[in-house]
């Protein structure tokens, strides 16, 4: 089944990419000019039906995604800058105000609309300098943004507060987009995605991530992408580093050490971090110290202690804690962690660095914050204690790393939602 975005923004095909895939992107050009009697909200609904309209009486088969975001202020509406000046006088009209951020999408198919939406998120900018503005409009980067900024790029440092969707903000409303294609039986992406899927997957996650860091009052650099590429083959992780990512995790060490490896042979950067997120073995402590740059998952003092003896430098982990006193997951119990701390302060060549946890299975998205947020808080007493170096909070995965980033996650481990789901192998059991 053939699916069509009616646009040219590379931020709308990121998104959709992770609703959908393969598709094909031909923008609809259409006259966009404001009616007379029209609100922002109709407006931006208007634009996004009609550009799926267009197309779709052109390709009656396929499913047209139409889709435009329009910035407002009361009744007025910032669209594009047409160039430098306009943009600096939009900045200068946002800044240390509120404006809502309206994104309409329409799914169209056999000439006729069959779904429309749009999302609206309140946008606070704090107070903004002349000379802000100008050097960040030197940049370029607002040239083609409705109202001349892009919250995951160089004007995120603008933002005081997002209220709503913040995938809307970018571009596409990822929770409403899903939903609508679940039920219209737009099809999802099958694994194994190509490196092209992957390119813009990462790019899409990473840009989500930047906002929500943002959204949660921090600077977007505060929260590192982790993509776990566990089950995935070494052309696939190297796609991802080719197309920014910094950060790479792994769960079991055999696989890690191999992939790395290739990875290397690929050509993929030396700076690469990786991270080894699972449990680890003891005895698999030698080849583990050679692949991995920070371990996630340190339970026992022993397997510290097996790291460092094996260890030709200084060991990085973070402390696995069971927050939610799962019985299937490793980890200490909350009450432990300041005794386990101690001990390895005390440990020769070993550095703690922070927290890890893995969320509640099963829970709401409430239950869920209340997890995150106590280990925040284990973070804020240990350093009251004196552990300046436990900095990192090591928590949320593919479908709970929203709530993660807003209780103050630094690092997210995403697989799924970067590579899809993992291919079983022939004869794997279910």
């Amino acid at each position: 089944m053939r699916v069509i975005l009616a646009s040219a923004s590379p931020r709308r095909r990121e998104i959709l990419a992770r609703v959908t895939w393969p598709f094909d992107v031909l923008p609809a050009e259409i006259d966009e000019r404001r009616l007379g009697d029209e609100d922002p909200e109709a407006h931006v609904r208007r634009l996004a039906r009609d550009k799926a309209l267009r197309l779709s009486r052109e390709h009656p088969g396929a499913w047209v995604l139409g889709a435009d975001t329009v910035v407002a202020q009361g009744d007025d509406i910032f669209g594009k800058p047409v160039d430098d000046a306009d943009a600096c006088r939009m900045l200068a009209r946002l800044a240390a105000a509120s404006h809502l951020v309206l994104t309409g999408f329409a799914w169209a198919r056999g000439g006729e609309v069959v779904h429309h939406d749009v999302s609206r998120s309140a946008v606070c900018f704090r107070e903004l300098a002349d000379g802000e503005i100008r050097d960040y409009v030197a940049t370029g980067e607002p040239h083609d943004k409705a109202g001349a900024y892009a919250i995951q790029g160089g004007a995120a440092r603008f933002v005081a507060s997002v209220q709503g969707s913040v995938t809307g903000v970018i571009g596409l409303p990822l929770e409403g987009l899903e939903e609508s294609a679940r039920r219209l039986g737009i099809p999802e992406p099958v694994s194994p995605l190509p490196a092209e899927a992957v390119a813009l997957r990462l790019r899409a996650v990473q840009g989500e991530v930047a906002a929500r860091t943002v959204a949660a009052g921090r600077s977007p650099e505060s929260c590192r992408l982790v993509a776990v590429t566990k089950g995935h083959p070494a052309a696939l992780v190297q796609a991802a580093i080719a197309a920014g990512a910094t950060d790479v995790g792994e769960n079991y060490v055999q696989e890690g050490a191999r992939k790395r490896a290739e990875v290397a042979q690929l050509g993929g950067a030396a700076t690469t971090r990786w991270h080894f997120i699972g449990p680890l073995q003891t005895n698999k402590a030698a080849l583990a110290v050679r692949s991995f740059d920070l371990f996630h998952a340190i339970d026992r003092l022993e397997v510290a202690d097996a790291l460092v003896r094996r260890a030709t430098q200084i060991v990085s982990g973070l402390l696995q804690v069971n927050v939610a006193r799962d019985p299937k997951k490793a980890g200490v119990a909350p009450e432990d962690v300041v005794a386990h701390v101690r001990r390895l302060a005390e440990l020769r060549g070993f550095e703690l660095r922070g927290l890890m946890t893995i969320g509640p299975l099963d829970a709401d998205a409430t239950a869920t914050r209340r997890t995150f947020a106590s280990l925040r808080q284990q973070v804020d007493d240990l350093r009251g204690m004196g552990y300046e170096r436990v900095t990192e909070l090591s928590m949320g995965m593919s479908d709970d790393y929203p709530e993660a980033i807003a209780e103050g996650a630094t690092l997210v481990r995403l697989g799924t939602a970067i590579f899809g789901p993992r291919v079983r192998p022939a004869g794997a059991p279910a």
